[in-house]
């Protein structure tokens, strides 16, 4: 959370106080807050399966998007890293 309200220019305000790990559902949910009477976590959609997609789409897609993420690299001055 730190380096994207970095990256976005943002005061520091949400950290990792504000979260909890749910073993229910597996993922981060956020703490209960002000104006909250509990918890907040994602809905069940969250951490569904994925379909299968085809390696060779993937890859096309890997080359379509290679060229946008270089150039998106260069105007954040960050690498995400991505294939």
């Amino acid at each position: 959370m730190a380096r994207v309200q970095d990256f976005l220019g943002l005061k520091r305000v949400v950290t990792e106080k504000h979260f909890y790990f749910n073993s229910t559902k597996g993922f981060p949910c956020l703490m209960k807050s002000e104006g909250r009477s509990s918890p907040h976590c994602l809905g069940k959609t969250k951490g569904r399966n994925h379909p299968h997609i085809d390696p060779a789409a993937i890859e096309r897609l890997r080359e379509f998007y290679r060229p946008f993420n270089a150039r998106f690299y260069q105007l954040t001055g960050i690498n995400f890293g991505w294939p």
